[in-house]
């Protein structure tokens, strides 16, 4: 989920530019201001990122003729909606109709274990029951952090200090869980709305926030068959092969290092004497150099 990803960036700058500190009540409450800091700038960053990929999405899927397009703007259910929209899918030599549904799920559990995870250090972030830990580099010592003092901790609340270091191992599993997911869910997605690179537009969606960015960048594309674009672009790059053996590399004469007529150049049947390209109109379009005209750029609007 993005909004997790997002909200680790303001913590660690936060975190780098923070004062030091003496006591551990003064280091507690820097580091509520910092998380409730970080909370609202990753809020504000998501909702911009949500709704672009929201617009870009519902514009893909009207245009697809699904009709749960609404989808598009709810968070969950529109890694449900890609996954309609991508079709069915391969993993591992397994075909898969249902990916969006298990991403979808994935980042359920995700975000679930992430709010525990936080509501648990939040309740048990207090002085009383908290102190520092130190690192001594040379002649100097250190804050790094906090540890629990369990015997301080109430009897009802001390399996929190236990079950926080398990579910954050557990999270960073699951984390990777969800990102072969997504992965599987977006690679099929950009075959379809970005044959040129699909495993590009998937790794920006799957490991890094910027989904919202690229399904908006992609939002004017046309569905294409895959399978099909790459035939015929295995065909386009055959064919440019076969002109450049023919009539030479780019950048070179047609009959080797030196001209057909000499240090002379050929006469034009004009009488004006300027060299004559025998095969200038052979292959031309509408770059001028016979090969195809480049793809359109999605992130050109942004």
């Amino acid at each position: 989920m993005e909004f997790f990803e997002w909200m680790s960036i303001p913590q660690m700058i936060l975190y780098y530019f923070t004062p030091n500190v003496s006591t551990i009540e003064d280091f507690l409450s820097l580091e509520n201001k910092v998380l409730m800091i970080s909370l609202l700038v990753a809020a504000g960053i998501y909702l911009l990122t949500h709704l672009l990929g929201g617009f870009g999405l519902y514009k893909i899927a009207k245009r697809a003729g699904n009709k749960l397009a609404w989808m598009a703007f709810v968070p969950f259910l529109n890694t449900y909606l890609a996954g309609k929209i991508a079709g069915e899918t391969n993993i591992f030599g397994i075909k898969c109709k249902r990916i969006g549904l298990y991403a979808a799920i994935a980042e359920v559990l995700y975000v679930a274990l992430n709010v525990f995870v936080l509501v648990i250090g939040m309740t048990l972030a207090r002085p009383e029951w908290n102190e520092f830990v130190y690192e001594t580099v040379g002649e100097n010592v250190y804050i790094t952090g906090t540890q629990y003092i369990v015997s301080n901790i109430p009897v009802g609340l001390r399996w929190m200090a236990d079950a926080e270091f398990a579910l954050e191992i557990v999270t960073q599993v699951w984390y990777f869980v969800m990102v072969v997911a997504l992965c599987m869910l977006f690679f099929a997605f950009f075959r379809k709305y970005y044959a040129r690179s699909p495993f590009l537009m998937a790794f920006l969606c799957a490991f890094f926030p910027f989904r919202g960015f690229v399904l908006f960048a992609v939002r004017n594309n046309a569905a294409v068959d895959y399978q099909a674009w790459m035939q015929e672009r295995f065909r386009q790059m055959q064919q440019q092969q076969q002109q450049q053996q023919m009539y030479g590399s780019y950048g070179q004469p047609p009959y080797g290092s030196q001209p057909p007529y000499g240090s002379q150049q050929p006469p034009r049947s004009d009488g004006s004497g300027a060299p004559q390209e025998p095969f200038g109109d052979f292959g031309n379009n509408e770059n001028g150099n016979g090969a195809p005209p480049p793809p359109d750029e999605p992130f050109s609007d942004l």
